[in-house]
């Protein structure tokens, strides 16, 4: 079993599943990376990072890890070991491998304080987007957005745990919206789905609990409290309805002991009645970058000044005449909303974005009109839920429609971030 584990691990299945880019990686890329240990999640969210050279704990030197091993693709870029292992710096935890020179690869055997045990066949396994990795983790190349997925005991048969809000068109297995608003006393209806990580349809699952999470200060380490007195269990269509008894940031995530591995954890938004939102999202749950990099930056030398010691001109020049760009720092894409404001009248609502600097705001959802508009610098814009003409007959017809909007923020030269809201738009019902 465990020289099974190594192949999926390591092994270049085909010359046909090695994805090939010609693209170099010029800049740090977007990885939504997610560590599942034992018995906690170790690392979840999304970091800034590239393809470089790691070394493992009990290793003696760094070894490439980049996306060329071993001749998978041509040009460096992220992969799933390097971005953990930015990771584990970001969270102050270990990570441990043996290097197989054969593969050129490493064979991952620890994160944090969880190490594989051989006796029991309990190892560690890599998913990219849902899916086994057919190669290593030095040796498979990242797309910008990726999730990466690092799992303690993947070879067991388990099948994993997908989460979202009731209204989040994401389709499992890939990663949904991490936020969802809902008002305090209300409740909010989550759906779970299970798949094998091989590429399957994912099914809903029943009798899944859904409950709170609690952070660990220091390391990060999340556990899902099932025995909550707000945990809730999924019913046969996976779905379940969990209700928060005081405003502010919660978050929740899936879990069943037999037979699965852990979902996705979901931040959710409890606001106070009549609005008001929940201020800044938790940390760790917003883009990151790893120590590394800034150090980096940190650590390049000044330019070159003028005999005399001081700048004169223009300081983006060199002494040679040459332009000096200044290091480029990724855009913030954070975004963030407001509680609509419902309009019976005219059967919308307003919706406040707040975003941090210029870019594109786009609103979407299978039932409405999909709005957009371009901001110049750091704003709030409003922009309206408008059901489209098929919805709006029901509208008017029932008096009121649910409705789940998608808001997509793509800051200027840089990555876009989505959230989501459920809104429930009024209307005068025709008597």
């Amino acid at each position: 079993m465990r020289k099974r584990a190594i192949a999926a691990a390591l092994m270049v299945i085909g010359a046909s599943l090695i994805w090939m880019t010609t693209a170099a990686s010029a800049a740090l890329t977007q990885i939504n990376v997610r560590v599942e240990g034992k018995e906690k999640t170790l690392f979840e969210g999304p970091i800034l990072t590239e393809g470089h050279r790691v070394q493992a704990l009990s290793d003696t030197e760094p070894h490439p890890c980049d996306g060329t091993n071993n001749g998978a693709h041509a040009e460096a870029m992220p992969t799933p070991t390097a971005s953990a292992a930015d990771a584990m710096e970001l969270s102050g935890q270990v990570w441990d491998a043996v290097w197989y020179e054969g593969f050129d690869d490493y064979y991952l055997n620890q994160f944090g304080p969880d190490h594989e045990d051989n006796s029991t066949g309990q190892w560690w396994g890599v998913l990219a987007n849902g899916a086994f990795t057919p190669v290593g983790g030095c040796q498979y190349g990242d797309r910008p957005g990726d999730e990466v997925l690092w799992v303690y005991d993947a070879f067991s048969g388990r099948r994993f745990l997908w989460m979202a809000a009731q209204g989040d068109p994401t389709p499992a297995p890939k990663s949904p919206l991490p936020t969802a608003y809902v008002e305090v006393g209300q409740p909010l209806t989550v759906l779970v789905e299970s798949h094998e990580g091989g590429g399957d349809t994912p099914t809903r699952a029943e009798g899944i609990t859904v409950a709170p999470v609690t952070t660990e200060a220091g390391t990060g380490d999340q556990k899902v409290e099932v025995n909550d007195p707000e945990a809730v269990v999924t019913n046969s269509e996976g779905a379940a309805e969990i209700t928060f008894s005081t405003p502010g940031w919660h978050r929740i995530k899936a879990q069943e002991e037999a037979g699965y591995i852990r979902s996705n954890r979901i931040d959710v938004c409890v606001e106070p009645v009549g609005g008001g939102g929940c201020g800044p999202r938790p940390a760790d749950s917003v883009l990151r970058t790893p120590p590394r990099y800034v150090e980096k930056e940190e650590e390049k030398p000044a330019p070159p000044t003028p005999e005399g010691g001081g700048r004169t001109g223009d300081d983006t020049k060199s002494t040679t005449g040459e332009s000096q760009k200044p290091a480029a720092t990724p855009p913030v894409n954070v975004v963030a909303t407001s509680r609509a404001a419902v309009d019976p009248k005219s059967g919308t609502a307003l919706l406040s974005i707040a975003v941090p600097g210029a870019g594109q705001v786009t609103m979407a959802g299978k039932k409405t009109i999909t709005q957009s508009v371009s901001v110049a610098g750091p704003s709030t814009v409003a922009l309206t839920v408008k059901p489209n003409a098929k919805e709006r007959r029901g509208l008017r017809k029932r008096g009121w429609l649910r409705v789940g909007v998608k808001i997509a923020y793509t800051p200027t030269g840089g990555t876009t971030a989505y959230t989501w809201r459920s809104v429930q738009l009024k209307a005068g019902a025709k008597k």
